[in-house]
């Protein structure tokens, strides 16, 4: 039998859980706007398991997939959305690992960030972002001191984006690795600032999504290219700083 009592709509609402909810507002509903469904979907559930108080959640792709019952093939598509559209940064912690840092940009997260300034990463998280990304690189000197961490704070005070820092740090490794191909080994790369000029293109002329997207798979062709070369030298050896021989000679030209 169907009541007819009328639903009370006086006094407060209240939450059936007063725990463990999340503020779902405008801010979803700008992402709604602009994503597709799939993406819109990975939005969602990287959203719901986000940190609240830092708005990053750290998983993989693998994970990503089996969570949203998705073949990884479309979840990396999700990723290049949403990072394309601004929605949130994603960073791999280097570029032969699956593991993502996400960091929900604030126009699209609902949560006061303390600490961070309007429209970037946390300081430590943006220092920490372009540390894993300089380390990862494979193709650097491996050593992430003081100096290279003003150099990015300064980059940070500057307010230039995190995904643009790491698309500039992406292309620049590409450019060594073609480099080392094409002309031998040569000192690897030992500082921030030896990114400055892509930075430089970037903001004054920012990639398109499809190229973005193109470069992490680029730079890891390079590093296997640049791997099987190295592997035909009967000297060469690897030690902390990257590849080197044994008799300190630069290696014989490497052609692609």
């Amino acid at each position: 039998m169907i009541s007819n009592r009328k639903p009370e709509r006086n006094g407060p609402l209240r939450l059936k859980k007063t725990t463990n909810w999340f503020a779902a507002g405008e801010e979803f509903l700008k992402a709604l706007e602009i994503l597709t469904d799939a993406a819109f979907k990975l939005f969602v559930f990287v959203s719901l398991k986000a940190d609240r108080h830092t708005a990053t959640y750290r998983t993989t792709v693998a994970q990503l997939a089996h969570a949203l019952h998705k073949p990884v093939g479309a979840i990396e598509s999700c990723l290049a959305e949403i990072q394309a559209k601004r929605v949130c940064s994603i960073v791999c912690h280097t570029h032969t690992s699956q593991e993502y840092l996400f960091r929900m940009e604030d126009e699209f997260w609902p949560y006061y960030t303390p600490g961070c300034p309007s429209g970037g990463p946390c300081s430590t998280e943006y220092v920490a972002a372009i540390r894993q990304i300089f380390l990862g690189l494979g193709c650097t000197s491996k050593r992430f001191g003081a100096a290279e961490e003003a150099q990015v704070k300064s980059l940070e005070q500057q307010g230039v984006p995190l995904d643009i820092v790491r698309d500039a740090m992406i292309m620049g490794a590409c450019r060594k690795y073609v480099s080392w191909l094409n002309n031998g080994y040569s000192e690897p790369i030992s500082s921030i600032a030896y990114f400055e000029a892509v930075i430089g293109e970037f903001l004054r002329c920012p990639p398109p999504a499809d190229y973005r997207e193109h470069l992490p798979m680029e730079l890891k062709r390079l590093t296997k290219q640049w791997s099987r070369s190295v592997q035909t030298l009967p000297n060469q050896i690897s030690d902390a700083r990257g590849p080197l021989c044994q008799s300190r000679q630069t290696p014989p030209s490497l052609k692609r």
